[in-house]
């Protein structure tokens, strides 16, 4: 279907994630984009593009993914495209990191990113001829959670309520996803029927609807958020990893450790308080942020956690935050540990 402006446009769907993709192109030049592809789904996508003959441009993510692995670094692999994510991510291997009102063309049509944080610090929204695609920022009938990767329920209530409630009630509405089989709604109706976030909500009863959620973590955000960090390519292992370091290594070393040094156990105090490596510290994955400045003094730096997915994802956001000391035990953990019968301390510790 095509909106009246004629802008070539195509809803995909991915059964497993409930992720919507979408595809926008100009009809004459057959310039094209596609926001949020599912690496999954990438020859279903691919197959389309090379049916409708579109040359894709641009391959846009509206965030960093906790709950699918993008196809952003396969689609530029095959077709030259450049990859695009908010600024606020920091994603090192992305083409374009957009900012509030950064703009991209496609034949005669152009696409604005706006800056819709809450959901993450780095959600953009973007908006072409009346329609805006809204990612995990605003839902039908609902909105992204605000409980991890920076989410902020205040931001997103201001995100809403400030950039996209301000657009005309006609405004369509594509979201990143839908659990209940609905594919788009328009501004109107979400300021009418939103129960989180209607045009009368006010932010105090916002922030206590979300923090009040208690939402089951992502099933696949170990997997998703440091692949996505890589553009959806098997993340690098930055010059500060030493490739193919097991907690067989840590314990050989353990004893020889330098006070310059440190191992740094990123599971959760619970965890931790269980059975950890001796002399090891605890930051649990979602709170590095607060020990960044500690850690970065250190001239290196052990991460792991259970299996090694955890290690990875702690390891890729704080190499983005130009930490180079680092050495992530990415394909062993602490259950490798514990079945090689070498010691563990129990007990609460950390910074």
């Amino acid at each position: 279907m095509n909106s009246g402006n004629e802008i070539g446009f195509r809803q995909l769907f991915d059964r497993d994630t409930w992720t919507y993709t979408y595809m926008l192109f100009d009809p004459e030049t057959l310039e094209g984009v596609i926001i949020d592809p599912v690496k999954e789904k990438f020859e279903r996508d691919l197959q389309l593009l090379e049916e409708l003959g579109i040359e894709l441009k641009y391959v846009m993510d509206t965030h960093v993914h906790a709950d699918h692995v993008t196809a952003a670094g396969l689609f530029r692999e095959m077709t030259g495209a450049k990859t695009s994510v908010g600024e606020p991510s920091g994603v090192p291997c992305a083409d374009l990191l957009l900012q509030d009102g950064d703009e991209l063309e496609i034949g005669q049509h152009r696409i604005q990113a706006i800056s819709t944080p809450g959901h993450t610090d780095a959600c953009t929204t973007f908006k072409i001829n009346g329609m805006l695609f809204t990612g995990d920022t605003l839902f039908i009938r609902g909105c992204g959670r605000t409980d991890f990767q920076q989410g902020d329920p205040k931001q997103l209530f201001e995100s809403i309520s400030q950039k996209l409630y301000c657009f005309p009630d006609e405004t369509r509405v594509f979201p990143g996803h839908d659990y209940q089989g609905r594919s788009s709604s328009t501004i109107g109706e979400e300021k009418r029927f939103n129960p989180r976030i209607h045009s009368e909500q006010t932010q105090e009863e916002f922030v206590r609807i979300m923090n009040s959620l208690n939402l089951k973590r992502p099933a696949k955000i170990d997997e998703a958020v440091p692949a996505n960090l890589s553009c959806g390519m098997s993340p690098a292992m930055g010059h500060g990893t030493e490739e193919n370091f097991s907690m067989v290594d840590l314990h050989r070393i353990l004893g020889m450790l330098k006070p310059e040094e440190r191992v740094v156990d990123v599971r959760t105090p619970g965890e931790y308080a269980m059975a950890h490596v001796p002399k090891s510290l605890n930051v649990p994955m979602g709170g590095e942020q607060e020990f960044i400045e500690e850690l970065r003094n250190y001239d290196k730096v052990y991460l792991y956690c259970h299996s090694g997915r955890r290690a990875q994802t702690v390891y890729t956001i704080l190499s983005r935050q130009g930490l180079d000391n680092l050495v992530c035990i990415c394909s062993s953990g602490m259950a490798d540990w514990i079945a090689s019968g070498f010691p563990v301390n129990r007990g609460e510790a950390g910074f």
